[in-house]
């Protein structure tokens, strides 16, 4: 279903921006701008929104809101986006790893502890210390993510090292954090699909959340029992308790449907 969602966005990507056709009148000889309104690729048949131009990546037109009016509103969305994108992608790998591994038979301490279990386990130092530490390196992190934002390249040297970036857009610093060079190939392609691949994982993730409230067990869990009982074992079975018939039962529920197809058109 990923790699579906993951085409489909694929299939939908804007390739023309706002267009201008001019037009040549014979009679006077002048020269008339008509501007064109790019479409929004997410609905088909509507018109993008004007801030929206297409150059952004990942741009599909989608603002229902106007929540990016403003360019310096706008310029700060796309930034939290793409943080928030990957720290989903690191989330939903941090979920689905241990989780097969411990299903595999793979043993390390803390195996089998499920995502929704892990803040009370016990690790290497206390909770308390952890988010210390934490709070102190993020806080750093983020603070001079923060500051190039508001100030690009102001931050590109190491205050310790000396190491410096190479200049580059903000959100892509390169360097160190690209030690194996994709960069230096289709940097504009490469950045779709990491936006595509974030949104997803950002909805991946809320579905983990919804899907442990519904059903219980981890997400390996439940794709296991999905397969092993494919009608039984469904979030609409899970939740048949909004239902007025039992999901879990086929059998049944057509046969109490069966009553009322006979009798239909009958006075």
């Amino acid at each position: 279903m990923a790699h579906a969602m993951a085409s489909s966005f694929m299939v939908a990507r804007p390739v023309v921006q706002a267009r201008a056709q001019r037009v040549a009148s014979r009679a006077t000889g002048r020269t008339a701008l008509r501007v064109v309104a790019r479409e929004a690729a997410w609905a088909p048949g509507s018109e993008a929104p004007a801030h929206l131009t297409g150059s952004m990546p990942g741009d599909f037109g989608f603002d229902p809101l106007g929540l990016g009016k403003d360019p310096a509103n706008l310029a700060w969305y796309q930034q939290a986006e793409l943080v928030h994108a990957r720290f989903a992608m690191l989330g939903v790998a941090g979920v689905l790893g241990p989780d097969l591994a411990a299903h595999v038979g793979v043993s390390w301490a803390g195996a089998g502890v499920p995502w929704y279990e892990a803040g009370e386990y016990t690790y290497f130092a206390t909770a308390g210390s952890l988010w210390a530490v934490q709070v102190l390196l993020m806080g750093w992190a983020e603070g001079r993510r923060w500051v190039d934002m508001k100030n690009p390249g102001s931050v590109n040297k190491d205050p310790i090292f000396g190491n410096e970036l190479p200049a580059g857009a903000v959100g892509y610093p390169g360097g160190i954090f690209d030690p194996f060079g994709w960069a230096k190939n289709d940097m504009e392609s490469l950045k779709l699909k990491e936006i595509k691949n974030g949104r997803l994982a950002m909805l991946a993730f809320i579905g983990f959340v919804v899907q442990h409230q519904v059903a219980p067990g981890t997400p390996v869990d439940q794709w296991a029992a999905h397969l092993g009982d494919p009608w039984g074992s469904t979030v609409l079975s899970q939740a048949s308790d909004i239902f007025v018939w039992d999901w879990g039962n086929p059998s049944s529920t057509l046969s109490g449907l069966a009553p009322l197809a006979s009798s239909a058109g009958k006075p």
